[in-house]
């Protein structure tokens, strides 16, 4: 099922079914920290053979300095100018630019202990080393910055689903909210890959 906010609660649940290309074409995958956003639009993108575009690659520089915003906000439109992508952002980027360029976003929104806990272990797998989508220079452990990013996963939790839920409000883009990886794998399923036939729906 897509549909699109109607308030702060939601709620945007995919149901089974299946989803168009053409709703695909231009897809933002959202979430707090922890929810998956970086791998399922790796995963998005390599299904349907389109660019994907990791914000945080636009707005970092070498040891977790960032970029002025208005800097990363042209890369960003010059990025979203593409017919096709897959963009992987917080809630910074649920611009009004990006979002009426989207033709689908996904909210990913699990609970945040399990987002605590995908945090620690993407931290300690990569610890010393810099993310995929990251750019050089920006190693995810050890460190204290990266112990305040983890507290943060839970404590923030409140404030994460607002301003989301703020910055979908008012779009008529179509809106899926993700509540487990279940229904990642389950959306993944559900697409249609080019050749495949009539599209679906």
């Amino acid at each position: 099922m897509i549909s699109r906010p109607s308030d702060l609660r939601g709620p945007f649940v995919f149901q089974g079914g299946t989803v168009s290309l053409q709703t695909t074409a231009r897809i933002i995958v959202t979430g707090a920290n922890g929810a998956g956003k970086s791998w399922l639009a790796t995963r998005l993108g390599q299904q349907l053979d389109q660019p994907v575009i990791h914000k945080d690659a636009l707005a970092l520089r070498q040891g977790w300095r960032q970029r002025p915003k208005a800097e990363v906000q042209s890369a960003l439109a010059a990025q979203i100018a593409q017919p096709q992508w897959v963009l992987d952002t917080g809630p910074t980027g649920l611009t009004a630019q990006t979002l009426s360029h989207a033709t689908l976003v996904i909210w990913l929104d699990p609970p945040p202990w399990t987002r605590f806990r995908r945090v620690l272990s993407r931290s300690l797998r990569y610890i010393g080393r810099t993310r995929p989508e990251h750019p050089p220079g920006n190693r995810d452990w050890p460190g204290l910055r990266q112990w305040r990013f983890l507290i943060g996963t839970v404590r923030n939790a409140g404030a994460f689903e607002a301003a989301i839920s703020q910055a979908l409000g008012g779009t008529d883009t179509p809106v899926l909210r993700l509540t487990d990886r279940h229904a990642a794998q389950a959306l993944l399923g559900s697409l249609q890959t080019p050749g495949e036939g009539a599209e679906r729906l």
